[in-house]
């Protein structure tokens, strides 16, 4: 019976406190492993046959992909096979990720306000091949790798940025690929000026009444079109505006809960809460604590 083989960041990591690992490769044949990390690999020369999470493809240059956690892939037949190989844990995207080991659910917390409009409804771009066709996500790795390789101040930051653009551009090619409807002619024009005039008004109460009065819509119609084109209704848009921005608040400000909660539109403390647990998994006071930011003025 073959002995299931796991690695860890820290096999490949220069400082045990590290969080990231980006370098080149050159990749030789290896036997099915598992990862207790996310992994982003490039292929940049050379050749080989891989499995992961049993499809077989042939990697070429210019190919990437996303392994999760847990994931078994291989390489056979490699012939000069060189990547840029990215290893990452979730905490260097957001600190209140540690302990995830779902790249859905990372995904999730990085496009807050994206996901449920575009990307649910998609494939998640984890366990499959892409290529790369303008050399874009390329460019963004090399950079990376070189931020690694210096370590100077702000690297993580940078390192942060450019994985989520890389991200982005991912989740964009699957939704051109699968949905179609990256393209803003895709959805109807009241819709859209139904988002730009929530995304604004966010803070106000009534913003759907509100919307259909000046706008000339009946209240009915607007919410079964917004529904039916975002895939949430307008409550839950507008409660993920709310809680997204509370975060940006919680994380940059020394304001209290209280006062957060206010501003982003909540005068029920107990209903902001339950809405926040409900979209983060904790509270407020957890989530600031996560962060290791001071508690707010009272």
């Amino acid at each position: 019976m073959r002995k299931e083989k796991i690695l860890q960041l820290r096999e490949n990591a220069a400082e045990v406190r590290d969080k990231i690992v980006i370098m080149p490769y050159r990749q030789a044949d290896m036997e099915p492993h598992r990862h207790q990390f996310f992994e982003l690999a490039y292929v940049t020369g050379g050749s080989a046959e891989h499995t992961l999470n049993g499809e077989k493809t042939i990697l070429q240059e210019g190919d990437y992909f996303i392994v999760d956690y847990g994931i078994e892939h291989s390489y056979r037949n490699s012939r000069d096979l060189t990547l840029i190989n990215c290893l990452f844990l979730p905490e260097c995207i957001d600190e209140t990720l540690s302990g995830c080991k779902v790249f859905d659910e990372l995904l999730q917390v990085c496009f807050i306000r994206y996901y449920r409009r575009y990307f649910s409804r998609v494939r998640t771009p984890v366990n499959q091949i892409f290529y790369d066709e303008d050399r874009r996500v390329l460019a963004l790795l090399l950079g990376m790798q070189e931020e690694y390789r210096t370590k100077q101040i702000g690297y993580e930051e940078i390192f942060k940025s450019r994985l989520m653009e890389i991200l982005t551009l991912t989740m964009r090619k699957i939704f051109y690929q699968e949905a179609g409807r990256m393209d803003k002619a895709a959805q109807s024009g009241m819709i859209l000026t139904a988002i730009e005039y929530f995304d604004k008004h966010y803070r106000e109460h009534g913003l759907l009444e509100k919307f259909c009065r000046e706008n000339h819509y009946s209240t009915q119609y607007i919410s079964r079109k917004f529904h039916l084109e975002t895939g949430m209704t307008v409550l839950e848009y507008v409660q993920r505006l709310r809680v997204e921005k509370s975060c940006e608040l919680i994380a940059g400000s020394d304001y209290s809960i209280r006062e957060i909660g206010l501003f982003v539109g909540y005068e029920n403390m107990k209903y902001f809460n339950r809405v926040f647990q409900k979209l983060i998994h904790m509270s407020p006071v957890e989530y600031r604590r996560k962060l290791g930011v001071k508690s707010g003025r009272r």
